[in-house]
């Protein structure tokens, strides 16, 4: 453009049109249409790639049946967690997926979801549903909801802040009535946190494969690279990005099945070495089960700390097991544990009435309790109140 159009485009004037002008913008649009006009790629090619079955017309899903490895004998009670001990009969519906993006938002939407269920005490039906375009969302997320079904207990690894708000967004944006969000869950990461994350350096799935499963993945295509592999296909049509995808997203499904069974042994106390058996108890305990609370720690007591001893010693005290716990409480003193000479204090002040024996331990206490505890037992022993007589326990100087 010369100098003169310029200056009439600044003026807002519409610039002179030459034919000659006129017939090459014209060239560049039709080149643009032209270059954006590509084929669009085709489902039935997608579909024999990844062997799976076209939905509609671009909604592609895998399905087939997978033997869980090691299974043997009377299948295991997979009620035995702290989060859903006492269901009956639960239909576990294990459940995983892969995403455009992790910022959120409406533009975040799971191009890809793998569920399964048992068949039998050692088979899951596997099905992962692929969208081959944005328009087949929601013929997903409804053949989704309805494979799923009402009374299904949902299994996933962090789905509770991610997957499971996530696909009841995206079921209230198409629409599709009854999401997954009223289903009762149970969300694995948290399990294995409770458990592990005082001995592990992180608590990703992966990591849980390696050191619960011993499974390590070879060739893996991270989760981080699932959108781009997605995003390949819609430009390009690329299929063999997908395929790495599809296996990824199998084997995030199979390993919730193997994790929940693995996790039911520590929950059941093993005894094993770096376990939070005091973690696990606490879960037990809030969820009313004290008697499970108690086998957890006693399997584990060769390794248990401080807090995990006394932990132990209270469940005994509730009981009223009360050798065992005064037992537990010596061992601690012995140590060097302040902590279990207040509850020595009190045990023989409270339960025995030896003050003598009882003051003996408050001069070791806490300082912020030592002067009042040892004040209070003074005034009883100058009081009236009458001594016992070879009330102490073995080595005692109660006279």
């Amino acid at each position: 453009m010369n100098l003169a159009g310029r200056l009439d485009r600044l003026r807002g004037r519409p610039a002179e049109q030459t034919p000659d002008t006129l017939a090459h913008q014209l060239q560049r649009l039709d080149g643009r249409r032209t270059a954006k006009a590509v084929s669009p790629p085709r489902i039935d090619a997608l579909a024999r790639a990844l062997q799976a079955d076209v939905h509609g017309d671009s909604l592609l899903l895998r399905e087939h049946a997978y033997a869980l490895p090691g299974c043997q004998g009377d299948p295991p009670d997979l009620t035995m967690l702290p989060e859903v001990q006492g269901l009956r009969d639960p239909d576990w519906v294990y459940l995983d997926t892969e995403t455009t993006g992790l910022s959120g938002g409406v533009g975040n939407l799971a191009f890809m979801v793998g569920v399964a269920r048992y068949t039998d005490a050692r088979t899951l039906s596997v099905r992962q549903y692929l969208l081959g375009s944005f328009a087949a969302e929601a013929v997903m997320l409804r053949e989704l909801v309805d494979w799923v079904g009402r009374d299904a207990v949902l299994v996933s690894y962090n789905g509770k802040c991610f997957d499971l708000p996530l696909l009841d967004a995206r079921c209230a944006m198409q629409r599709v009535a009854d999401g997954l969000g009223r289903l009762r869950h149970l969300d694995l990461m948290y399990t294995v946190r409770r458990a592990y994350r005082r001995y592990w350096p992180d608590c990703r799935l992966q990591t849980a494969e390696k050191r619960l499963l011993d499974l390590h993945r070879a060739g893996d295509l991270p989760g981080s690279e699932a959108p781009a592999a997605w995003q390949a296909w819609l430009r390009r049509g690329s299929t063999a990005p997908l395929g790495g995808v599809l296996q990824h997203n199998f084997q995030d499904v199979a390993s919730l099945a193997l994790l929940h069974r693995d996790l039911l042994r520590d929950y059941a106390g093993r005894g094993e070495a770096r376990v939070d058996h005091a973690a696990i108890s606490r879960a037990w305990q809030q969820a009313g089960h004290e008697s499970l609370a108690c086998r957890v720690l006693e399997a584990a007591v060769a390794h248990l700390d401080e807090a995990g001893t006394l932990q132990l010693a209270a469940l005994y005290r509730r009981c009223g097991e009360w050798a065992r716990a005064e037992a537990l409480w010596l061992q601690l003193h012995a140590a060097g544990s302040t902590l279990a000479a207040s509850e020595l204090s009190k045990y023989y002040e409270h339960r025995r009435r030896d003050y003598r024996r009882a003051i003996d331990f408050a001069a070791v206490c806490e300082p912020s309790e030592r002067s009042t505890r040892c004040g209070r037992l003074q005034g009883k022993i100058g009081s009236n109140l009458p001594l016992p007589l070879g009330g102490g326990i073995a080595g005692s100087n109660t006279p």
